[in-house]
């Protein structure tokens, strides 16, 4: 009996392995920031690139306005959802490369070049259960926190994500966390939007109200507490689609 008990527990761990990596979902993130006067050059140069090279069926990249924040004017690029182990299998031909430093790298200002990887946290999430296209916008918000606090972090943003849940709230969010960039200990909230006008829902002061509600305001003070000893600063900006520069997007149900 024992032994049969053992190996139940073997095959389902293997079984919780293989659900964590389907589940594992990892994003390539950068900015690009025209240089002086050739703004139309750059989008050109993407457009023809993204065409050429990052069609339907191909590795994705995504291209967004940014419309505030300090990286106001550039792109926003995103290539995702992949796993780790997509990067190593990755093959890019020579004629990919090739395009992209003719018709795209002369284009750039080379003052901002960074990449981040970033890793989606569904279990801190909450997402709209209504499935269908990738909304035109997103309000972002970056988290800057100190070392060795995500786990502080985590637990007020899963609070955070269960409060919504039990009041039915419509602000959905997804949150990330950087696993490699410039600034290691950042998380993202990302709100989706279906237009300027929607961004109400996420640009309000405070925020509190649902945690006071599902948890009442002794709890939800202590968790207010442990945010801001952890969050040391934040960025916000709002970024808008270009489908013209993109692969073309698959609905939240491809996810």
């Amino acid at each position: 009996m024992k032994q049969l008990i053992l190996a139940a527990m073997y095959v389902l761990s293997l079984n919780v392995l293989v659900a964590q990596e389907e589940k594992e979902e990892v994003w390539r993130v950068w900015y690009m920031k025209p240089a002086q006067g050739k703004s139309k050059q750059l989008q050109d140069g993407i457009r023809d690139h993204v065409a050429k090279h990052h069609g339907d069926g191909q590795w994705p990249e995504y291209y967004y306005d940014v419309l505030s924040g300090p990286n106001f004017g550039s792109l926003m690029g995103w290539s995702g959802p992949h796993t780790w182990k997509a990067f190593d299998d990755r093959v890019r031909n020579q004629a990919d490369v090739d395009h992209w430093i003719r018709y795209v790298a002369p284009y750039v200002d080379n003052s901002n070049t960074g990449t981040n990887f970033l890793v989606f946290h569904p279990e801190l999430s909450h997402r709209n259960p209504d499935k269908g296209p990738w909304p035109p916008i997103f309000h972002l918000s970056w988290n800057y926190t100190g070392p060795g606090t995500g786990g502080d972090y985590m637990e007020v943003t899963k609070a955070q994500a269960e409060a919504k849940a039990k009041n039915n709230s419509d602000n959905y969010h997804h949150i990330y966390h950087v696993a490699s960039g410039e600034n290691p200990d950042a998380w993202l909230y990302e709100y989706p939007a279906e237009s300027m006008e929607a961004l109400k829902k996420s640009t309000g002061v405070g925020g509190g109200g649902n945690m006071e509600k599902a948890y009442g305001k002794e709890k939800a003070d202590e968790l207010q507490k442990k945010y801001q000893s952890v969050v040391r600063s934040r960025m916000r900006e709002i970024i808008k689609e270009r489908k013209d520069l993109s692969t073309p997007v698959p609905t939240q149900d491809d996810n």
